[in-house]
């Protein structure tokens, strides 16, 4: 899997296809904007954006 790939997947809450070839995306509040664009290049013009409901949670920090 690419690093791309992987980076994109941490800033996707959920993805559902729906009807007629959506698919809906739900993001984390806080995810870059490329995130948004690289979904719109991998699902095309079918792709909904559903609202943020929360912030990504943060890695575990190493004592």
């Amino acid at each position: 899997m690419s690093e791309n790939k992987r980076e994109f997947d941490r800033w996707v809450a959920a993805i559902s296809r729906g009807g007629l070839g959506h698919v809906y995306v739900r993001l984390y509040q806080d995810a870059p904007t490329w995130v948004r664009d690289m979904a719109v290049n991998r699902y095309g013009k079918g792709t909904v954006f559903l609202p943020a409901q929360r912030l990504r949670a943060s890695a575990p920090v190493a004592a």
